[in-house]
């Protein structure tokens, strides 16, 4: 989202303070003075870019290569969400995500100089959150870790792995053809283990998988999604281990652009419907309070080919808000209208109270959903992720 993209423009900003505080050998080369008071536009500035690759235009993706890192574009995530049942009844919801940032095109080295095993110029951020419907709880943890020769994190593209510490995604080796899934997570008193499927083949976002976040040549990502997985494993949480199955959705993108100057924030919807089809949408959101025109989406039917949503394809109206006691509101109840799918659901949070208090402040958490399409009843569970709405 997310802008290269919306989530990792966020991201960066939740690095600003630790790569100022010495844990990189390399810094960006704009870097910010502050981290979460920063605007977008100065972290994301244009000079950060030279020496990256960029997304201009559409490309050729190729999977499972396409799972695996891409370098030579300044940075990527592999983002996991979803929701979860126990089997007593249990409601659970879950976000796995892992940032890899690079902090510079190219390591300097001194001519002669042995490198350090802690070089890198890899900066790779996590966060790690559970949504405890029943206990009324959310959980959230952060990891900041470098890359390099220590393995403290980092990425394989045969079979697909990105790691951070204890933290994981991968494909198995016998299971890469199937495009099956391992996540692992563990913080103190929760511990996550999933084994993912996917229902649906990789979706491409945007036109052809380019991703425009404003009209500025490579202010873009490349964008797929895997949107609908099947889920099952356990969870441990508070000395209670729980046998959980569900569904997931994971979002991966990459690029080296940047947000407008006229954009603040976004709100980035995933929601997986009863009929068996799906609905990613981020409305971006202007420094003016309107919504920008490069806001977009994508509907993926049962079966057939996806369908691109532009902004005047849909229609969001919120319906109810929640005060954060860090600061700030954010909208937490919503009615999203798509006549051309002829769809109108309302969207409501499984908990109001589900903020990531990290670097940065965001909301992003579990909700149901329910309405009509197409005349017909139809209900489902998502993801929602809001941003620029926290204030000190």
């Amino acid at each position: 989202m997310r802008k290269f993209s919306l989530r990792i423009v966020f991201m960066m900003i939740s690095g600003a303070h630790l790569l100022l505080s010495g844990c990189g050998d390399a810094l960006p080369p704009n870097a910010p003075a502050t981290g979460s008071s920063s605007r977008l536009s100065e972290v994301l500035g244009a000079g950060n870019t030279e020496g990256y690759a960029m997304a201009l235009q559409p490309r050729t993706f190729s999977f499972p290569e396409d799972h695996g890192q891409h370098p030579e574009y300044r940075n990527e995530w592999w983002y996991v969400t979803g929701n979860l049942d126990g089997a007593g009844g249990e409601r659970f919801g879950f976000e796995l995500t892992i940032f890899r940032f690079s902090l510079a095109p190219t390591v300097q080295q001194e001519s002669g100089a042995e490198r350090s095993a802690w070089a890198s110029n890899q900066l790779f951020i996590g966060h790690f959150a559970i949504t405890d419907a029943d206990a009324g709880r959310f959980h959230v943890a952060q990891r900041f870790a470098r890359g390099g020769a220590l393995r403290l994190a980092g990425v394989e593209s045969a079979p697909p792995k990105v790691w951070l510490e204890d933290w994981s995604l991968k494909a198995p080796a016998e299971e890469v053809a199937n495009g099956a899934w391992r996540l692992e997570a563990r913080e103190h008193d929760v511990e996550l283990s999933l084994s993912l499927s996917p229902l649906k083949a990789p979706v491409l976002n945007g036109i052809d998988g380019l991703s425009q976040k404003s009209s500025e040549a490579g202010n873009a990502s490349y964008y797929y999604s895997i949107p609908r997985l099947q889920t099952a494993g356990t969870l441990r949480i508070d000395g209670d281990t729980h046998e959980v199955s569900g569904l997931a959705w994971l979002d991966r993108e990459w690029g080296s652009g940047a947000l407008s100057v006229q954009q603040e924030g976004w709100d980035w919807f995933a929601l997986q419907l009863s009929d068996g089809s799906d609905l990613m949408y981020y409305r971006m959101r202007r420094t003016d309070g309107r919504e920008d025109r490069h806001s977009a989406g994508t509907w993926i039917p049962v079966r057939g080919e996806a369908v691109h949503l532009s902004q005047d394809d849909v229609r969001i109206d919120v319906r109810d808000h929640w005060d954060s006691p860090q600061g700030g509101r954010y909208p937490v109840a919503w009615t999203i209208t798509v006549p051309r799918l002829e769809l109108e659901v309302e969207v409501d949070p499984v908990l109001d109270a589900q903020e990531l208090d990290t670097s940065v402040r965001y909301w992003e958490g579990a909700v149901d959903v329910d309405g009509v399409r197409a005349g017909s009843a139809i209900d489902g569970r998502g993801y929602v992720e809001l941003t620029g709405y926290a204030r000190d």
